[in-house]
């Protein structure tokens, strides 16, 4: 535990080092409050549906899946492309740690910056207390929802950069599987033949957030969102496996 803490905290100040979480920080939340303040002015308009804020900021928008499915690749894009570019994997593998440590230390770090991205967005909640009552229990099950989805989402990017030499390819790659996945859920409304519609429904990431937003904490939600997440850190275990034995 030890050995996965101090990659863990390597690679994020790896991070911090660098301008690259400063400038993934600014950027998401300058575009997460630009998007936060359009829905209080489109709810405050005369005539507009009701609806609370924080149900449109976790996940009713296009833009948070924007946001996600950009914000996801910078983060994870160097964890394993750029150390095997610079050739620093070969010292890492030679080190006396597991390539399970390896994978999870890697993985928390890059959890420990998604986690530090999202944190501030709390403001918003403590703004809107100001002006109407705030139901704590769907607040608390959304931001429970973007941690479950960002699991899976750096696990993907992880797995990406561990099998990829290059950082620009690392993130193409993560953004291709991680469009996919977003894909499935405009699919979910188009598909109706009775065996494939419950499928699709039950990967649909945009009906798991919204449930999560609603206060909703399924299941099944988890499971998807949890096995998915171990899928992708054991892929990732397993590159780093034939990356020694090759």
């Amino acid at each position: 535990m030890r050995a996965v803490m101090a990659i863990a905290r390597k690679e994020l100040m790896s991070y911090f080092f660098a301008p690259m979480a400063y400038i993934v920080i600014a950027a998401f939340l300058l575009m997460n409050g630009f998007i936060f303040a359009v829905i209080l002015a489109a709810l405050s308009q005369p005539g507009a549906f009701s609806a609370q804020p924080m149900l449109l900021f976790f996940g009713g928008t296009t833009f948070f899946w924007i946001f996600m499915i950009v914000m996801t690749p910078v983060i994870t894009m160097k964890l394993g492309a750029e150390e095997r570019k610079t050739g620093t994997i070969e010292t890492l593998m030679t080190a006396p740690v597991s390539d399970l440590e390896v994978v999870v230390g890697k993985y928390l770090g890059a959890m420990a910056l998604y986690v530090a991205a999202w944190l501030p967005t709390v403001f918003y909640v403590w703004a809107l207390t100001a002006y109407s009552k705030v139901d704590a229990g769907p607040v608390i099950a959304g931001y429970l929802g973007v941690l479950l989805v960002g699991m899976f989402f750096v696990a993907i990017g992880l797995f990406t950069s561990l099998v990829s030499k290059n950082q620009v390819v690392a993130a193409i790659l993560c953004f291709a599987i991680l469009l996919l996945l977003i894909l499935i859920s405009i699919l979910t409304f188009l598909v109706t033949d009775p065996f494939w519609k419950p499928i699709l429904q039950y990967v649909d990431l945009w009906s798991i957030m919204q449930g999560f937003a609603k206060g909703v904490v399924d299941s099944r939600s988890l499971v998807y969102c949890l096995s998915g997440t171990a899928l992708f850190l054991a892929l990732g275990y397993q590159a780093m496996q034939t990356r020694r034995w090759r």
